[in-house]
């Protein structure tokens, strides 16, 4: 990471309102109340929800988990990567996803997934410029239950 003021450590139930400010500014507005019911996930040993503090301010996440499906080996998958738009270019996202990486190779997985939407500005060159390259483009479809 570039900016040495920075600090990645784990998420705790403490930062559920900071949280649920990045999650809006990812594109998924949502309450307070819906993230502290959400971080039941802290409790998953086979995923980790990282958080970058910079200057003392909660700057970004990544949530990372083992993807297991019968039609390939494990494999690491981001559910969501944010950095906060006052910190973008402090390396922050660098930081955060190389961090996901290191977690995803302390349980012995060889890749990781990241699906990012096409409409988002600037992701597009950030991931291959990071080390990443795209292996697919695919559409997501809802099923209502």
């Amino acid at each position: 990471m570039s900016d040495s003021r920075a600090h990645i450590r784990p998420a705790s139930p403490a930062d559920a309102e900071a949280l649920a400010a990045l999650c809006g500014e990812l594109g998924y507005p949502s309450t307070i109340e819906q993230v502290r019911d959400r971080l039941r996930l802290l409790e998953d040993p086979e995923r980790a929800l990282l958080v970058a503090e910079s200057e003392g301010d909660m700057a970004g996440f990544i949530d990372v988990h083992v993807q297991r499906v019968v039609e390939e080996d494990p494999y690491a998958e981001v559910g969501g990567l944010v950095v906060k738009a006052g910190h973008r270019g402090e390396g922050l996202g660098t930081g955060l996803l190389a961090a996901a990486a290191e977690w995803g190779r302390g349980r012995g997985l060889a890749v990781m997934w990241i699906r990012a939407n096409l409409a988002r500005d600037g992701v597009h060159d950030f991931y291959p410029a990071v080390g990443c390259r795209r292996v697919k483009d695919q559409r997501v479809y809802e099923y209502p239950l």
